[in-house]
């Protein structure tokens, strides 16, 4: 065997005090057996190599409790087919005092199994939540003596009372409710560590890291394409595991996630507050909170809580960084009585928690939205980045294979879904054995290829964060069995677009918003797009496939209001949305501007020009003066000169002029605005849609107003520059629209007006002050461009 070595921080992912790890110092404290008491990987690495006779002796254990239970497994087996559930309860139960024997290290395997409804039958899930904590107990004198030792003093100067037998008992430790001595008697919850664990625990990860070297030469001698380090991700574990042991530092990471949490405005959900001056490495005072355990409540109760959780732990990955990595029902709490904040349900035990660097949350944001999207090209992209495929991987091999592997999975439904989603995907009929047989061989070959061709890599970080999230899918699928936590996912990921401004989310952002299209290969703005995530954010996602992908395109018929999405638009949740669109409207701003003007003055044209006298019989127009077209005549116009101050005239026809100023669209203009003016209608009405398209809007007494403002010198005055000539044309604009509205008949027997004011009806004093400032400041830079275009002058700074 290769030599031993204990695993480095260095790269680790576990939250570690700065004072927890890596120093090989001789001032780290021991216990009796020369075990660090905090994570030091020098000193571990001279304890195993002490302990040459662990292997043997604890392999021998291990081996005495499974042989006999694997046994009785290939017996029945072979006996009688199969699993008759006549001997389920006595297996499961065989199992659990197994696990529980064998102590900490596999009673966490048990608890990471006792959520997983869609692996293991009800009855095995209900004996290994026994683990959870309703392992052996230890006796409370000993925990008294330890509390004391802990603590420096006798009991009662510190604790008034405290319970005669623990509350409960879980796999390093078990806790006892007690009240403060602090003239109050407030009560808390006492923890207390199990007597000898940590020289069990480290016994244990010697026997699995001599395992994962033996598993780590199987693999590298018949599957080399494979680069998952195994070793490395056992170590991920083992320093996770080790460091559980250490209180103090589970008291500090209980007080920077209750801290993040607040600072994050996460309602539902608290952490108890820690006595930071009572908890040491072996002891921990924390709030008492009256509720049940998860693990002792019903799946509807479990069901009531799951969104609240996932909204926790989601903001704990991809917002905080900094997450909870073992939140197995025992450490969940449904509370009897919400607190004062309204707070519903308690995380407890902060022992195991990770941190994952904003990098990395970055790539796993745009993995969740390729992924719920079905985009399995720009999820290679994004397993590149994860460091899970190599860069110059075989993309067309991978993609129908990630298709085939992750299709199922993301339809949700847990282990018994995916068998029978991917039974259904490789043609497995239940009454027929040839395609049962044929299915087999492809799902076979597919997975050959895998393992030879395909280089992929587990990084070592998913030994911590996989095991957080097939711990909390667990739950939720005991409340719900067709949960998929891809597509329950997204909602949080739309409103993260939305909101965060890095680079990064900008990039994903714009990707989601301006990608080519099926319907739309244009490369502007997507407004239906913009729409659907606008409705994704609030928790209404539009759905393909069998309601099993995310459609980036579909807009949620009972989605959101379009008060309730202009406000959403202009909240403080969605400043990324605003900052990548600045200059995308714009544009569409300076599209329909150019769009409603000539047809506009167009319609200004008909308007004013002379009807012709009629021909006569026979004789024609022969007699009849030529017709005055009002678009041929030359008019002066008052333009920027040069330096852009001062005006000077211009004769040209008003052709000429609607020329100047409002450039005729070019084709993908033309396609674009279009498209822009139809997703416009699905949400807003035609009346709208109407008016983007420049369809009967100008009246007589519209077109009078234009000649003249472009007659009298508006443009040409270099001091109307600016907001004040921003705030005069929305003025203007607003009495068009009024006098527009009590004339035209509405489609949609809602006008201009009305639906404007329908839409700005929610917003708060705050959201109008910003629309108003958006508003003024994108008609100040339109004004600009149409002086730019008349003066060929340069933009000025308008702010």
């Amino acid at each position: 065997m290769r030599t031993l070595s204990a695993p480095s921080v260095d790269k680790s992912y576990v939250s570690l005090d700065a004072s927890s790890g890596g120093g090989g110092t001789d001032t780290v404290a021991i216990d009796g057996d020369g075990l660090p008491l905090t994570y030091d990987r020098e000193m571990i690495e001279r304890y195993w190599k002490r302990e040459r006779g662990a292997l043997n002796e604890r392999w021998s254990y291990f081996v005495g409790k499974a042989v006999p239970f694997l046994t009785r497994l290939i017996t029945l087996y072979i006996s009688e087919g199969g699993i008759d559930e006549r001997h389920l309860p006595e297996l499961s139960r065989r199992a659990r005092l197994d696990l529980q024997d064998l102590g900490p290290t596999f009673i966490k395997a048990g608890q990471m199994m006792s959520v997983r409804p869609d692996v293991l039958p009800q009855v095995a899930l209900d004996e290994l939540a026994m683990l959870q904590d309703s392992v052996i107990r230890f006796d409370t004198a000993v925990a008294v003596r330890q509390i004391e030792e802990e603590l420096g003093g006798p009991l009662g100067e510190f604790f008034t009372s405290i319970s005669e037998e623990p509350v409960a008992a879980a796999s390093l430790a078990q806790v006892y409710q007690a009240t403060l001595n602090d003239g109050m008697n407030t009560r808390v919850a006492v923890k207390v560590q199990r007597p000898n664990v940590l020289s069990t625990v480290s016994k244990d990860l010697y026997v699995l890291r001599r395992a994962a070297e033996v598993f780590q030469g199987l693999v590298e001698r018949f599957a080399p394409q494979q680069k998952t380090n195994y070793v490395a991700l056992l170590n991920e574990w083992a320093i996770g595991f080790y460091t559980e042991l250490d209180f103090a530092n589970e008291a500090r990471n209980q007080r920077r996630l209750r801290t993040s949490l607040i600072d994050a405005g996460i309602s539902g959900i608290t952490v108890p507050n820690v006595y930071e001056e009572l908890c040491t490495r072996r002891v921990l005072v924390s709030e008492w909170m009256d509720g049940r355990k998860l693990s002792e409540c019903s799946p509807g109760e479990i069901a009531e809580v799951t969104a609240i959780a996932q909204e926790a732990f989601l903001t704990q990955l991809f917002g905080l960084g900094f997450f909870h990595a073992d939140p197995h029902p025992g450490n969940i709490l449904k509370l009897n009585n919400p607190t004062p904040e309204g707070h519903t349900v308690a995380l407890l035990d902060c022992g195991l928690m990770a941190t994952i660097d904003r990098e990395d949350q970055d790539h796993m944001i745009s993995a969740v939205i390729h992924l719920a999207n079905k985009d399995y090209a720009s999820l290679v992209d994004d397993f590149i980045r994860l460091n899970i495929l190599p860069t110059d991987c075989d993309r067309a091999a991978i993609i129908p294979l990630m298709d085939k592997a992750l299709s199922p999975y993301v339809k949700g439904g847990g282990a018994k879904k995916y068998e029978e989603e991917l039974k259904k995907l490789y043609g497995m009929e239940a009454d027929n054995v040839s395609s049962q047989v044929g299915g087999f061989q492809a799902m076979t070959q597919d997975a050959l290829t895998v393992l030879n061709d395909i280089p992929f890599s587990i990084p070592p970080y998913f030994a911590i964060l996989g095991r957080a999230i097939v711990t909390l899918e667990g739950i939720a699928l005991t409340g719900n069995e067709n949960y998929g936590i891809i597509m329950e996912s997204y909602p949080f990921i739309a409103r993260k677009l939305l909101a965060e401004g890095r680079p990064e989310i900008q990039q994903a952002l714009q990707e989601v918003l301006f990608s080519v299209t099926d319907s739309d290969s244009s490369s502007g703005l997507k407004l239906n797009r913009l729409l659907a995530l606008l409705n994704n954010a609030s928790g209404s996602v539009g759905t393909k496939e069998g309601a099993a992908f995310v459609d980036l395109d579909a807009v949620p018929e009972d989605g959101l209001s379009l008060a309730d999405g202009f406000k959403l638009l202009l909240s403080d949740d969605a400043l990324s949305l605003r900052k990548l669109l600045e200059g995308e409207v714009e544009n569409i701003a300076d599209v329909f501007f150019r769009q409603i003007t000539r047809k506009g003055m167009t319609e200004a044209v008909v308007t004013f020009s002379p009807p012709r006298p009629p021909t006569l019989p026979f004789l024609g127009d022969i007699f009849a003066p030529p017709k005055i077209q009002l678009g041929d005549i030359p008019l002066p116009f008052l333009l920027p000169a040069g330096d852009g101050m001062t005006p000077s005239v211009s004769v040209m026809t008003v052709n000429e002029f609607t020329d100047l100023i409002a450039p005729k669209l070019s084709r993908d203009e033309e396609i674009y605005a279009i498209s822009i003016a139809d997703a416009a209608e699905k949400f807003v009405g035609r009346d709208i849609s109407n008016f983007l398209r420049g369809d009967e809007i100008f009246s007589a007494q519209t077109a009078k107003l234009v000649l003249a403002a472009a007659t009298t010198g508006l443009l040409g005055n270099g001091n109307l520059l600016g907001t004040p000539a921003a705030k005069n044309t929305l003025k203007a604009l607003s009495d068009l629209l009024r006098r527009l509205d009590r004339s035209g008949t509405g489609t949609m027997g809602m006008g201009v007006d009305e639906v404007l004011a329908g839409a700005t009806s929610k917003l708060s004093d705050d959201e109008k002050y910003r629309l108003n400032e958006i508003v003024t400041e994108l008609t100040s830079r339109i004004l600009q461009r149409v002086r730019v275009r008349v003066g060929g002058t340069k933009p000025a700074t308008t702010r």
